[in-house]
């Protein structure tokens, strides 16, 4: 018959080696959303350019384009043919 006493070193021995299975997947985990992470700021600076970029399309289309389409006659003409 085994007792607790001569048992508890062994369940000790298996609670370690889960523990470093345990820290083995957390490591793993961590690197995965460490990437992710990576992966999130390289897509936000991305969209943080092309917003920079549409803002300055804007500002001069808005600044310099327009004040000059309103200088041209838009109003529609009668073209005569002979």
């Amino acid at each position: 018959m085994i007792f607790f006493c001569e048992l508890w070193p062994f369940r000790l021995v298996e609670e370690v080696h889960e523990i470093g299975d345990t820290l083995e997947q957390l490591r793993a985990k961590m690197v995965e959303v460490e990437n992710a992470l990576k992966k999130l700021e390289e897509t936000r600076q991305t969209l943080e350019y092309d917003l920079s970029v549409k803002n300055n399309s804007i500002h001069v289309d808005r600044e310099l384009c327009l004040s000059w389409r309103k200088s041209f006659d838009m109003s529609p003409r009668r073209s005569v043919y002979y």
